[in-house]
């Protein structure tokens, strides 16, 4: 699914939510990239979650253990 929906033409809207997801896994995890995007964890959260439900995938695991990938986000991270 990840890369049907990764093969057609991009809206903004997309490329948004492509870029928040590209900063998160930079900075490796929400709050450091609170800084880098300029917008609230919560934001962040909404925005991913967004596009963990446009791609039908869950691109990463959150919470006390910390940040990291799953498989399908690192596929969608490599793309």
């Amino acid at each position: 699914m990840a890369n049907n929906w990764l093969n057609r033409e991009l809206t903004d809207s997309d490329l948004k939510l492509l870029h928040v997801f590209r900063s998160v896994v930079d900075c490796g995890g929400f709050s450091a990239a609170e800084s880098e995007l300029g917008i609230s964890r919560s934001t962040i959260s909404i925005h991913m979650g967004s596009l963990e439900t446009r791609l039908a995938l869950k691109l990463c695991h959150r919470g006390r253990q910390g940040f990291s990938l799953t498989k399908e986000g690192q596929t969608v991270f490599s793309a």
